[in-house]
């Protein structure tokens, strides 16, 4: 008789209610029972609770804990800082503290993706330098060099976007048509780094959201006036199932998970232009703490549920382990980069060899090889059964009540999800036939 484990996966995500109740309701539905080298696996979760610890010798009992948000609370950092050598953490905290926008930009231009003209403008308002009673402003401002924006605006070209080095949401994102609007929208854009990049004329606007080597490609409107509209197709369209060539779709797979790898995250998002001049434009992709809410992705929620379920599923049931070195492979990829450019390979050959050692890093096959024989089908049909199930549906309603904060709209907003979520069982149900007569 095989011996029991019991796993336990930790979860926190301050800010987004249905994503977590959603993870939750999915394993204690699912109730893993995985026989894996000969033992008997078992899985339940937890919610990480904001408690004093003794710093010295400071535990978990997780296998594994799912950190979303982390870095907005120092003593949960310092906590996952401590612990990151013995449990699985997505993400780890030094990545996430180390890698900015403008690196990202740098080290993936250097990789050879296509990264649109970018560059990073200081704050251009210092006044809380001049205020400050403990900093001396000549001393700063001794190393400050003067420059001339209109020269930088000239280089990148029009149009552009004005948005903030450490933005998200595209909050303070500025669209720039010349020169006058330019100086007009940095001299407004106060005490915060900006960064000026050229835009890009894009047939498609897809955002890519990975766990681990799992990556969804999603169409994104950037345009539509409410942020938790973007991710319909349009107006009257919810989802666009064949928006992509399977040829896009591979190259933004391909892509997504080799910034995934390269900085070490589990979960991150990838938004990428497809230019009408056939090229494929990463614009923003250190995003370590991606928006995974049921009311921005409603369709898609589910999937990426399961392939959180999936993933931590993996890594606590086969011991994955996880290096707290990120940045240790740095030097193949950029080894890889100089090969590169010797043997004059093609984007596509270079995207296909960084994917390797992308596999390598997520260990792709033995993945897809223990969803396939310790997951299967069962795991489909069950969280099929929980998305359906009236569990499910409150956590949908809660989630709705919880955003919206008019009493007029809240009515017609469960109507919109809760219809959008029925279209997805309706499709779910179809593959899933599909998958069996087949």
């Amino acid at each position: 008789m095989p011996n029991k484990v019991l796993h336990t996966v930790g979860i926190m995500d301050p800010n987004s209610l249905s994503f977590r109740l959603s993870l939750e309701g999915l394993f204690a539905y699912l109730q893993p029972n995985i026989d894996y080298q000969d033992k008997i696996h078992q899985v339940k979760t937890r919610r990480i609770s904001c408690r004093p610890y003794n710093t010295l010798g400071a535990k978990s009992s997780c296998g594994a804990i799912i950190n979303r948000g982390a870095h907005w609370n120092p003593h949960y950092n310092s906590f996952f800082m401590i612990i990151m050598s013995k449990v699985y953490l997505l993400n780890d905290m030094v990545s996430f503290k180390a890698i900015d926008k403008n690196t990202a930009y740098a080290q993936m231009y250097e990789l050879g993706l296509h990264i649109p003209p970018t560059w990073a403008l200081p704050q251009q308002d210092n006044s809380e330098i001049y205020n400050s009673k403990s900093i001396t402003p000549e001393l700063v401002f001794s190393e400050y060099e003067l420059f001339d924006l209109r020269e930088i605006g000239r280089e990148i070209g029009y149009p552009a976007y004005l948005k903030p080095q450490n933005g998200g949401g595209w909050v303070g994102v500025e669209r720039i048509e010349d020169e006058e609007e330019l100086l007009q929208k940095y001299n407004n854009s106060g005490d915060r780094p900006m960064n000026l990049q050229k835009a890009i004329q894009f047939r498609e606007f897809v955002r890519s959201l990975g766990v681990g080597p799992q990556i969804l490609p999603m169409h994104y409107n950037p345009y539509a006036p409410r942020s938790h509209d973007r991710y319909l197709r349009s107006e009257t369209q919810v989802v666009e199932q064949k928006f992509l060539t399977p040829k896009e779709i591979q190259e933004i797979r391909q892509t997504t998970k080799i910034v995934n790898a390269f900085y070490g995250w589990d979960h991150n998002s990838c938004e990428i232009l497809l230019g009408f001049d056939g090229v494929s434009y990463p614009i923003d992709y250190a995003n370590a703490y991606p928006d995974s809410s049921l009311i921005s992705l409603h369709f898609h929620f589910p999937e990426i549920v399961k392939a959180m379920v999936r993933w931590m599923l993996f890594v606590v049931v086969s011991g994955k382990k996880k290096r707290v070195d990120f940045a240790y492979h740095w030097n193949r990829f950029f080894q890889m980069a100089e090969d590169a450019k010797k043997q004059d390979w093609s984007y596509e050959t270079l995207l296909k060899n960084y994917e390797k050692l992308a596999d390598e890093h997520f260990e792709t096959e033995r993945f897809q090889e223990f969803c396939e024989k310790k997951l299967g089908q069962e795991f489909e049909e069950k969280s099929l059964e929980f998305f359906q199930s009236d569990d499910f549906f409150k956590i949908l309603r809660a989630e709705v009540r919880n955003y919206f904060k008019y009493p007029w709209e809240i009515e017609p907003k469960l109507v919109h999800y809760e219809n959008i979520h029925r279209l997805w069982i309706q499709n779910e149900r179809e593959k899933l036939l599909s998958s069996q007569s087949s």
